[in-house]
């Protein structure tokens, strides 16, 4: 264990890596907090659980749309400037979001206004994770790369952790329209530090590459069937995001902003802890099959919450369950740098979120319907927890693919 965390010692004096580490944090908990505070202000602006699904999806699909190209753009030009761009652009859409929704607009204007949102957000996760491989690729560095994804991966998870609580503390004392005025102000401030930082601003195109055309990275192999895997474990993230706010709803009617809040969090917090861990350990098996377990055991996690019959249960489901969240991601990041073809890094990490954006949002949309019906948020955990084990069953294939392409690059 003691030669585990002095890896991630060594990973925290890389050049430039506190600072990104310390501004991506504070720059991507609006991540944790915009998605529960759509269901929140749109429910509220609207009365129906499906309208605000519907904004959630919006906002996921078009950070999926948006995505790709903000990384081919990072790939050619340097992230740096990409980041400023969004870091300013997405106050600007938190305020068109805050407008409408006080304005009690109708639908289909908070679905446009989300959608506007989610175009906005900055690439952080893709940027931080290329520049990472990039800081790890050195004979000398090569032997961090595992510990400093999993110190990213964690750092990612963080935010699931702290966002949803944030949310839930200024629930208590204020609305969520100033919970989302907070997440604009965290965005544009995480998001300037990172790009001001030593380690982004170091980081340079491959020379001599082409360009990406095309799908680009999202075609390479291996690439399709991770982007698949992957789209199952976010469609579970979707639903959950949903699902959590109309358990609680059930449960506490009273307060349900703040148990929504608290529960989510506490989802992070077990993940937070299995990230840790997972990042001081070595393991054997291969990459593939390291991933279809994790994801095996989240399927078991996400299939015991549809059991649970109260608050105080779900509470220690989700600690439990959130456990081998950040390991699965983890292993997923681990895989993009490994397969991904020299000089297309961000935009394959962009696409990554782009499934992940809209899978989430497709579960968002389908979680929300499902909760209004009798028995509907058992049934959204079980869809859940299906759809993540038909990405551990594809993973753990013999020869697939992503298993080749694995062995090529060893």
């Amino acid at each position: 264990m003691s030669a585990g965390l002095s890896r991630y010692a060594e990973v925290w004096r890389l050049p430039g890596a506190r600072t990104m580490l310390v501004g991506s944090i504070l720059g991507r908990l609006p991540i944790g907090m915009a998605p529960l505070l759509l269901v929140l202000l749109v429910e509220r602006s609207t009365g129906s659980y499906a309208a605000a699904g519907i904004a959630s999806a919006a906002y996921a699909v078009a950070n999926a749309i948006v995505g790709p190209v903000l990384g081919r753009l990072a790939d050619r030009f340097r992230p740096a400037p990409v980041l400023v761009a969004t870091g300013v652009a997405w106050p600007v859409a938190t305020a068109a979001v805050l407008v409408a929704t006080a304005a009690d607009a109708a639908a289909p204007v908070l679905w446009a206004v989300s959608a506007l949102l989610g175009a906005c957000l900055p690439p952080l996760t893709a940027t931080v994770r290329s520049v990472w491989a990039e800081l790890t690729a050195t004979p000398e560095t090569s032997r961090l790369r595992e510990s400093a994804l999993a110190l990213e991966t964690t750092a990612f998870e963080l935010v699931f952790v702290l966002g949803p609580m944030v949310v839930g503390a200024l629930a208590i004392v204020t609305e969520p329209s100033v919970s989302l005025v907070v997440a604009a102000v965290l965005a544009l401030g995480g998001t300037l530090a990172v790009a001001a930082g030593k380690a982004t601003r170091a980081w340079r195109p491959e020379p001599g590459r082409a360009p990406a055309r095309g799908l680009g990275p999202a075609v390479a192999l291996g690439m399709p069937l991770l982007l698949a895997v992957s789209s199952g474990l976010a469609f579970a993230f979707g639903v959950v995001g949903v699902a959590i706010p109309a358990f609680a709803a059930e449960r506490s009617a009273a307060d349900a902003d703040g148990l929504a809040g608290l529960l989510l969090g506490l989802w992070g917090v077990g993940s937070v802890t299995g990230g840790l861990w997972y990042g001081t350990r070595s393991f054997r098996r291969s990459l593939p099959t390291q991933w279809a377990v994790a994801l095996g055991a989240v399927a078991a996690g996400l299939a015991t919450m549809a059991l649970v019959p109260s608050a105080g249960f779900m509470a220690v489901v989700l600690v439990v369950a959130g456990l081998t969240l950040a390991p699965a991601l983890t292993v997923e990041n681990n895989l993009v740098s490994r397969i991904a073809p020299a000089g297309m890094v961000n935009e394959a990490y962009t696409w990554v979120a782009t499934v992940v954006f809209a899978a989430s949002a497709a579960g968002a949309a389908v979680a929300g319907v499902l909760v209004e019906r009798e028995s509907g948020v058992a049934l959204a955990f079980t869809l859940a927890a299906l759809t993540t084990a038909a990405g551990a069953i594809a993973a753990a294939v013999p020869r697939n693919a992503l298993r080749r392409v694995v062995t090529r690059s060893a």
